[in-house]
């Protein structure tokens, strides 16, 4: 059954949650490899350019190349094969003016994903211009965090592993405290299910368009309390949990 741009893109803006996206999860990398690796590899191999000519399959293909790629090929080389075709489409979204024609803040947010992953200090600089005009204050952040590691080492040390790269004294000193500083963090707080920010505090909250309970942190508790059918079913805290644990 051949796959269209559209399909692409109601799987990751509709049938996915947020907190899916950025998280290591084993079953929902098969679920992107069990649907979209046939065409993941196509689009590596060039035979999806026809997807290009418009904004709609151009960020289709954005997603195939700088995000399936990601969960099809985790901790390979091949992971990463797709960002040069993928910053080039961004570059076009941007010539073009599709990006400033998007009127969804998150749909933006992953045309600009490419420059995010990109280990050109020039890219990640104007990265941060740009996400503070088109994305959210969180992307902003990663942005500027990914400048300073550009800037410190010219690449991403995580990466080293991935691509068989020898990592310096220094890398390995910052690798030992990033793996450690995200254990503290994946402890101690989690996402929020429409956001994917981060926090120590969540709400369980469902409304009419979104029937099953999910966790919301508090800014985007207040905008569903608006929403048709909003209920609110308890709070999540993260220290709670560590206590409970304890």
């Amino acid at each position: 059954m051949l796959i269209s741009p559209n399909t692409v893109l109601h799987f990751w803006f509709e049938d996915c949650r947020p907190h899916q996206w950025f998280r290591r999860n084993a079953h929902f990398d098969a679920v992107v490899i069990d649907r979209f690796g046939k065409l993941t590899s196509s689009a590596l191999n060039g035979e999806l350019t026809h997807w290009e000519q418009n904004a709609t399959g151009a960020l289709a293909l954005v997603l195939i190349l700088d995000q399936f790629t990601r969960q099809i090929w985790r901790d390979q080389p091949r992971a990463f094969a797709g960002d040069p075709h993928s910053l080039r489409l961004t570059d076009q979204a941007i010539a073009n003016g599709w990006l400033a024609e998007e009127p969804e803040r998150v749909r933006r947010q992953f045309w600009l994903m490419p420059m995010l992953h990109s280990e050109q200090l020039g890219v990640i600089q104007e990265a941060v211009s740009v996400m503070e005009r088109w994305s959210d204050p969180a992307t902003v952040a990663v942005a500027r965090r990914n400048k300073d590691l550009i800037q410190r080492f010219g690449r991403y040390p995580q990466r080293n592993a991935a691509l068989g790269r020898p990592s310096t004294q220094e890398e390995l000193e910052f690798l030992k405290d990033w793996q450690s500083r995200g254990k503290t963090k994946r402890s101690q707080s989690h996402a929020c299910e429409q956001c994917s920010s981060q926090g120590t505090i969540h709400y369980r909250v469902k409304t009419a368009a979104q029937p099953n309970w999910q966790f919301a942190c508090p800014s985007c508790c207040q905008k569903l309390q608006h929403h048709p059918g909003y209920q609110y079913g308890g709070t999540r805290k993260a220290n709670r949990r560590e206590r409970q644990r304890r």
